[in-house]
């Protein structure tokens, strides 16, 4: 008897070592596409990317995350993240365990976990957009500008070799930059696929305003026409967008006047009191309940901003939209995918209705501080 407890409990083990191995995602640098086609991060190191592989009926569907972390809005700025894994790939992981939309466990993503994951590391500080051909020599040091070719060359490469060329089904993602690049990239990703094959966009946490901050001073403004024009980014984001703003390019690095331009069913995940933009765009530097009352009257105020920025997305017939009432910044690559809830569903589930629907599906919150899921 002992025995046959000493078995069934090395076999629980064993079965739990074997989903945990599944559930990880390995590292391919893309050191071909490096040093031919010069598809490197900010320190000239390979980009590259995770990937897990998919099972059963998610062989042929894909997840394609594009990784957050803001931007660098100057040169030296951009020197200095290059010594990091925003901007190196050589301290990278050779694995890793994903959450949310990206984990491959069922009880924490039971919609999609068995697809074929694919997470594409962030190291070029303009959300995958920039493309300049020279080398840029920062005092004494050499940076790349070159995050449109790391996502060519993955793409390029999961589809020679990951098996993504059998793909019927394609979601394209990321969160924070990764969210903006969603909308940057989409089309472009809609381009390099088969028309037969299905491509969708979640934009986590991407749909930073072009608002002025809470004293009416332009400041986002001016670091993002910054970084579009340091890291060329003029060919690397929708080109209809630059086609209808021509004298203001700028735009199209912006969500709000790139979304118009999109033929990609876009689905938008997004809280309406930001984490990241409150101190970044409006730049407050309080939370209610502790703000003096002009800046409560900014905060409270951001909600109605948004959702005027955002009447396009909304309006859209095709679009889908999450827009909690919650302090949060990304939301679908935690477990906040599971818990967070609008209209009695969660973020998973409303993603999961659009996704399998023919229409548009848009969950938007009441005024803070209305909704209790919220962490």
């Amino acid at each position: 008897r002992e025995m046959g407890v000493y078995v069934v409990l090395g076999l629980l083990l064993f079965c739990s070592l074997f989903s945990s191995l599944s559930a990880l995602a390995n590292l391919y640098l893309l050191e071909y596409s490096a040093s031919f086609e010069g598809a490197v991060c900010l320190d000239g190191s390979p980009g590259g990317y995770y990937y897990r592989p998919g099972t059963d009926t998610g062989s042929t569907k894909w997840i394609i995350y594009q990784e957050g972390g803001g931007w660098c809005y100057n040169e030296t700025l951009c020197l200095e993240r290059s010594k990091t894994d925003l901007g190196s790939s050589k301290n990278w992981g050779s694995s890793r365990t994903l959450n949310g939309f990206l984990s491959g466990e069922a009880s924490r993503n039971p919609n999609f976990y068995t697809w074929n994951l694919v997470f594409l590391m962030y190291c070029d500080g303009a959300s995958f957009t920039g493309n300049k051909s020279q080398p840029v020599l920062v005092e004494g040091q050499t940076i790349y500008f070159r995050g449109k070719r790391i996502l060519l060359a993955a793409l390029n490469d999961l589809w020679k070799n990951r098996g993504m060329n059998n793909a019927k089904e394609v979601v394209l993602t990321g969160g924070s930059a990764g969210g903006l690049a969603t909308y940057l990239n989409a089309d472009y990703v809609r381009d390099f696929l088969p028309s037969a094959v299905s491509l969708r966009g979640l934009a986590d946490a991407g749909y930073f305003l072009d608002a002025k901050n809470w004293l009416g001073q332009e400041h986002i403004r001016l670091l993002y026409q910054y970084v579009f024009k340091m890291q060329n980014c003029m060919g690397g984001v929708n080109q209809d967008c630059i086609a209808a703003n021509k004298g203001e390019e700028w735009k199209c690095f912006f969500a709000q006047y790139t979304f118009p331009h999109i033929k990609t069913p876009i689905f938008q995940s997004n809280a309406l009191y930001d984490t990241w933009q409150l101190p970044n765009i409006l730049q407050l530097n309080c939370t209610p309940p502790k703000c003096p009352p002009d800046e409560e009257k900014a905060f409270l105020a951001y909600r109605d901003t948004f959702l005027n920025d955002d009447h396009g997305l909304l309006a859209s017939p095709t679009s889908g939209a999450f827009l909690p009432a919650c302090l949060v910044h990304g939301m679908a690559g935690g477990s906040t995918w599971l818990t967070i809830k609008v209209n009695n569903l969660t973020l998973s589930d409303t993603f999961t209705k659009w996704y399998n629907g023919k229409g548009a599906v848009h969950a938007v919150d009441c005024v803070w501080p209305c909704n209790k899921s919220c962490p």
